[in-house]
């Protein structure tokens, strides 16, 4: 009885993972692209060339396993030969990001892997794209953050807004979607962040969230992670930051990248 119920609720976080890669994942790669299609309609809408499963399994093996640089390479590569990187978005970059859902749901790879994996793929996507190139600053040495949604929390869009302001301001951020506790403890003890931040909706969360931040700090690589919170329950109630263990929130995007450079220069002083 255990193990069935075991079965179904992994089930069900993979087919969280796949929705997610397919609702949000897929289409934030094709509209940091849009900008650039707009401004080059015809020579995006030709492509003579187009790729086929083994030039997505080929990039899903080099991100995985390879180097940025050697992605980078491959897609170049492809663009010298006529292929347009609207083409590269629609219908390689996109089929990569289904293929690592895939790998995950048949077990393949774990969620760390994947996560690493959409992550780089995501940072492909920005390099192709002039347009967010232009709005976007690089990113800068020990900005390092991961922002995500307390597990099961429905209401993501904070946290993907906060995202992308700090990754506007130079930080280097992942996303970890669809992500439960064991994920997110995986994640932060195999990879290093500055900042560890997460987002609620309802109060009732609170005891959840502290618990697992408590975790969050004796997994972390970074013994010194900061943890920033945000969500409507710290709304005029900045007492529950220190409540459930963290060390800062804010009121919006623009706050998040002020408190998050705080929280960065008291590390440094740690460090």
């Amino acid at each position: 009885m255990t193990d069935s119920l075991s079965n179904r609720e992994a089930e069900g976080e993979h087919s969280a993972l796949l929705r997610t890669i397919e609702g949000e994942v897929i289409p934030r790669l094709i509209l940091a692209h849009r900008a650039v299609v707009d401004g080059n309609r015809c020579d995006e809408l030709s492509s003579p060339l187009r790729p086929g499963s083994s030039e997505v399994f080929e990039l899903a093996r080099i991100v995985l396993r390879g180097s940025a640089a050697e992605a980078m390479a491959y897609l170049r590569g492809l663009q010298t030969l006529g292929m347009s990187t609207e083409t590269i978005y629609l219908e390689l970059l996109a089929p990569v990001a289904r293929h690592f859902g895939t790998r995950w749901e048949d077990e393949t790879s774990d969620f760390v892997e994947v996560t690493v994996g959409l992550k780089r793929l995501q940072d492909l996507a920005h390099q192709l794209s002039d347009a967010n190139s232009e709005s976007q600053a690089p990113a800068k040495v020990g900005r390092r953050a991961l922002f995500v949604a307390l597990p099961k929390e429905q209401h993501v869009f904070g946290a993907q807004l906060v995202s992308e302001f700090l990754r506007r301001a130079g930080w280097d951020v992942w996303d970890a979607p669809g992500a439960n506790e064991p994920d997110i403890l995986s994640l932060v003890g195999s990879e290093w962040f500055a900042v560890v931040g997460f987002s609620i909706s309802t109060a009732s969360q609170l005891p959840s969230l502290a618990a697992l931040i408590r975790k969050v700090r004796r997994a972390s690589v970074n013994r010194n992670v900061r943890v920033m919170v945000g969500g409507l329950p710290f709304a005029g109630h900045p007492e529950r930051v220190t409540k459930v263990g963290a060390d800062a929130t804010a009121i919006d995007g623009k706050d998040a990248v002020e408190r998050a450079e705080q929280l960065l220069e008291l590390l440094g002083r740690r460090n």
